[in-house]
């Protein structure tokens, strides 16, 4: 197949959770495919990486926005009916340098990552396409709403109720859409009905995320850690949460018990936190895997959440126990079985830290084991990669059936 795959951020490197996914779906389709990619890139120093990714795609198109155009565009929509996250990522000249690829190259299929790209070929009626949403976007943005105070709270309530219509828009005019979980599809469904929707998870790069040494350091410091960029708001939620109402709980029973916040770009709120006694605010580091390594437990305190959670799964393939709310593993089917623990209020969350922290060894390698042994049967990269294709040649075959992969609709 000759595929055009359009990405709201350059994915390269795989350092957050969408750019993750879109290059490793690259990464797969590219072996048996020739792919073509367009993208917007939010920091100038990712332009470097438009070489990496023509190892893989037979052309990069790479367009630079910055944050005072994406301010100034998101203003202007709010007096229109358009979603703001829609016009931040629309760009009339990457819409002519896609224009002129589908005039002067043949596809077999689109592949949009994110509703944000969906502006660009949503006239295209003459191409097979395929809408990856990842997560219902509009749903985080109805949870930011209820966590936020006028004005925000006004305007992302504004911008669920838009990007809701617009999504189920896109469901209409697209062959086939993706959604990361059955409970993001089954969220999706409420609103769009008998439109063709495929699941398919993330996964984790299992030679690169491993278990840690079983062997025992004596008198290791017991540590808790959590992944993630801090810029994010969900992200920066979580820890907040967990330093003001979990980690105190934690520390009376364990006091000399460390807590790592570890991810690029905190904002002042989150370097605020090593006021706390025993937190470290990492900011940028060039590998995670260490601290993972040093650490005895990952938390995931997520109280805003959509879809499969990169850090979780990490965490899990390299062997560690997570403790995390319900929210953190809606988009899985990880069980206590799997060596996770959730726990939604700071009592149980701290209790069951403590159970991890003071409990004896064994305890631990069992859940480490579990862990590792769930990301290994669930969420492997080459397996989301291959129901990621039958999709493609599903719509390619068939383009304007809904018929299609009826076994991802069950």
């Amino acid at each position: 197949m000759n595929i055009l795959y359009l990405a709201h951020r350059i994915p390269y490197p795989p350092n957050k959770g969408e750019k993750i996914r879109a290059f490793h779906q690259l990464l797969h389709l590219s072996k048996h495919h020739t792919v073509h990619l367009v993208c917007l890139v939010d920091d100038p120093t990712d332009m470097e990486h438009v070489g990496i990714l023509q190892r893989y795609c037979a052309s990069v198109v790479a367009m630079y926005r910055s944050k005072t155009s994406v301010l100034y565009l998101a203003a202007r929509t709010l007096l229109t009916r358009k979603p703001l996250s829609v016009a931040a990522f629309y760009r009339k000249e990457l819409a002519r340098e896609i224009t002129l690829k589908l005039q002067t190259e043949t596809f077999d299929v689109i592949l949009v990552s994110s509703a944000a790209m969906a502006e660009y070929v949503l006239e295209v009626s003459t191409l097979p396409r395929v809408i990856d949403f990842v997560d219902v976007d509009s749903e985080k943005w109805r949870q930011y709403s209820q966590h936020r105070t006028i004005p925000l709270a006004w305007i992302y309530g504004v911008e669920a109720s838009r990007l809701a219509a617009y999504e189920a828009k896109i469901a209409q005019a697209f062959n086939y859409a993706v959604l990361i979980s059955h409970e993001e599809k089954r969220l999706f469904q409420q609103r769009v009905c008998d439109r063709p929707i495929a699941v398919i998870s993330n996964g984790v790069d299992l030679h690169y995320f491993v278990p840690k040494s079983t062997e025992t350091a004596p008198n290791r410091q017991p540590a808790l850690v959590f992944t993630g960029v801090m810029d994010y708001f969900p992200n920066v939620d979580a820890v907040e949460y967990f330093c003001n109402d979990i980690f105190p709980l934690v520390r009376t029973v364990v006091p000399d018990c460390w807590f790592y916040i570890v991810g690029r770009n905190p904002i002042r709120r989150v370097q605020a936190l090593r006021k706390h006694p025993n937190i470290t605010v990492t900011g940028t580091v060039p590998d995670v895997r260490p601290y993972l390594a040093k650490a005895t437990v990952a938390v995931a305190p997520f109280r805003i959440a959509r879809g499969v959670q990169n850090k979780v799964l990490e965490a899990m393939a390299t062997g560690l126990p997570v403790v995390g709310t319900s929210q953190a593993f809606e988009g899985t089917a990880a069980t206590a079985e799997d060596g996770i623990r959730i726990a939604d209020d700071p009592q149980r969350f701290a209790a069951e830290l403590i159970t991890l922290l003071m409990g004896n060894d064994t305890l631990r390698q069992q859940c480490a084991v579990q862990a590792r042994r769930y990301v290994e049967a669930y969420h492997q990269w080459p397996e989301q990669g291959v129901q990621l294709e039958r999709v493609l040649q599903g719509v390619v075959r068939r383009p304007g059936t809904e018929a299609i992969l009826m076994a991802h609709r069950e």
